[in-house]
């Protein structure tokens, strides 16, 4: 349904997906994030916009429904799309209304909602099975009081909370900030600085135990609820650290935390890194730490804008990225709040069909896919009210251009000037502008992401699934990805011959006009060609799901032993009903 309240498409259960939030886990215990997981991107840039504390940002001058409350009241569709796990926007007091530069940690009335609305959203997600997934952003913190010397860099702590204090001062900041006004008299740092706030002293145990006392209050059932974590720009402080903070709350009862690593050569180089260095950072971060894959985003985009399918193979047998080393750590996407429009900081082009193709890759592959909101609801809330500026529906990929980064942009709002946003720098250089959204921010593809999600669960694909990668060539790539487990089996009126064993996936150009069916069965010839049925097929990709009454399919799994095959690590956090 998709009626006037701004619920995104439900599409006919085509494969029966019973819903994650029947027999997934009690509402009084945590929720995890698992290795089948699908997890959404709960916001996008604008989604504070209009302001829940102000009133005059919304029209008529009346408060509508808070995102908070619209994510409440979506909860249930949600579940029955196929969504596990939701990462919310930061929920602290914060200078800018987005979450990005936190003040009073412990204060969560914001920009989204209140501290009441976002526990009652955390409780009906753990009603409807969900996770939710904290954005945690203890790179940098904006003071709230001026010192002596007028500079922003007093904290206060006025919020009732029986957890360590946090009212900071200069001695819990860096001592080295590229701006004075900025810096406090902790130890220096040889990390990446985030240059618009005062940057956090990690180094510092006292501001350790504190950091941990915060995270352990927003993620225990007794105060917030929070089910695991995600951090912002982690190259601003010691990988050790981050795994001294997961270790310490979330990571004992074994969730799995996703980090942003991304280090796009101040802004020149989108692409500098790799999935090598993504690796190099999960390992020492832990098996309780994941990484969003970057480098497989620009695989995909690089694969699907140029027509060469080969871009999606790396070493001739894997997937590009971290998916192709760490699949179990990778957390794969297309688009988030920061590289999509208004900030351009790697937008994926205005290309419906290309679009639809990624999802089709990365909803049927290894990895833990993560689905950003506006592809799936589109930018309003529940009342019907758009959050931040209007689409245009009329914008394509030839309204827009390739900057100096070999990034394609989309054209800037009206009355956008470069040099208030950034001055001193040359356009093309840093996040580019405050560009247009088109029809790929309108929910457009809710019904074939919620077609692929329920196809990824019938079939049991997993983070750590098996795949082959059957053809490779400049117009087409196809592979068939195996899922280890039949979730379904135990509902009502299920019969063997319903269970999806893998799925088949063409991506490229020729994906419909030289789809290889196979005529016996790929994982023993002696078989019988198994059933199949289309799941979603489009300009660039058919997705195709094969079922067979046989139980020898799922014994010669173990038996792959094809030079093609990627062959996966086991899974470590096995799936669990309350």
């Amino acid at each position: 349904r998709n009626g006037a309240r701004g619920h995104a498409h439900i599409v006919p259960r085509h494969f029966h997906l019973p819903r994650a939030s029947t027999k997934r886990r009690l509402l009084s215990k945590p929720c995890q994030v698992l290795p089948d997981s699908v997890l959404l991107q709960g916001f996008h840039w604008e989604s504070s916009t209009p302001d829940a504390r102000q009133p005059e940002t919304w029209p008529n001058g009346e408060i509508g429904t808070s995102w908070y409350a619209s994510l409440t009241a979506m909860a249930p569709d949600l579940a029955e799309m196929g969504i596990t796990d939701v990462w919310l926007p930061p929920p602290s007091n914060s200078v800018a209304r987005e979450g990005y530069l936190p003040s009073r940690l412990f204060e969560l009335d914001g920009g989204y909602g209140s501290e009441e609305e976002l526990k009652k959203l955390i409780r009906t997600f753990h009603a409807n099975g969900i996770a939710a997934v904290m954005d945690v952003v203890i790179n940098h913190r904006c003071g709230d009081k001026q010192d002596e010397n007028g500079n922003w860099t007093l904290y206060s702590d006025e919020v009732s909370h029986d957890k360590r204090r946090i009212d900071w001062g200069p001695w819990a900041l860096g001592s080295n900030h590229p701006v004075d006004a900025l810096a406090g008299t902790g130890n220096p740092k040889s990390e990446p600085y985030y240059p618009a706030a005062p940057n956090v002293d990690h180094h510092n145990a006292e501001v350790r135990k504190a950091i941990t006392a915060w995270l352990t209050y927003m993620t225990s059932p007794r105060y917030i609820g929070f089910d695991s974590l995600r951090f912002d720009f982690v190259r601003g402080y010691d990988v050790s650290y981050l795994r001294e903070y997961v270790e310490s709350t979330v990571g004992t009862r074994g969730e799995m935390c996703v980090a942003e690593y991304w280090d796009d050569d101040e802004g020149n180089n989108p692409r500098y890194t790799t999935g090598e260095i993504l690796s190099d950072y999960v390992d020492k971060a832990g098996p309780s730490v994941g990484a969003f894959d970057f480098p497989l985003k620009g695989a995909i985009m690089d694969a699907l804008s140029t027509g060469d399918m080969r871009l999606l193979v790396e070493n001739g047998n894997r997937m590009p990225g971290l998916a192709g080393i760490r699949p179990g750590q990778a957390f794969t996407f297309v688009e988030n709040h920061d590289t999509s429009a208004p900030q351009c900081h790697w937008p994926f082009p205005e290309n419906t069909a290309q679009l639809t193709a990624g999802y089709a890759y990365l909803l049927s592959h290894p990895g833990i896919p993560v689905v950003f909101w506006p592809h799936l609801c589109g930018k309003k809330n529940i009342d019907g009210v758009l959050n931040g500026k209007p689409i245009d529906p009329t914008l394509t990929e030839a309204a827009g251009s390739i900057d100096k980064r070999n990034v394609w942009v989309p054209p800037e709002h009206e009355g956008f000037s470069w040099e208030e946003r950034w001055p001193g720098t040359e356009k093309g250089t840093v996040g580019s502008q405050d560009g247009v959204q088109g029809p790929n921010y309108s929910g457009v593809l809710g019904d074939t992401i919620a077609k692929l999600c329920r196809a990824r669960r019938e079939a049991g694909i997993s983070s750590t699934s098996r795949m082959q990668i059957i053809k490779v060539e400049e117009g087409l790539y196809v592979a068939d990805i195996y899922g280890g487990h039949v979730y379904g089996s135990a509902r009502e009126g299920a019969s063997k011959a319903d269970f999806i064993k893998y799925l088949r996936v063409a991506i490229g150009p020729k994906a419909n006009t030289d789809f290889p069916m196979p005529e016996t069965c790929p994982l023993d010839e002696n078989l019988e060609l198994p059933t199949c049925v289309t799941v979603d097929s489009g300009a660039m990709h058919r997705v195709m799901a094969f079922t067979d009454p046989c139980d020898e399919i799922l014994s010669t799994m173990a038996d792959l032993d094809d030079a093609s095959e990627f062959v996966m690590p086991e899974i470590k956090m096995p799936r669990t009903y309350s």
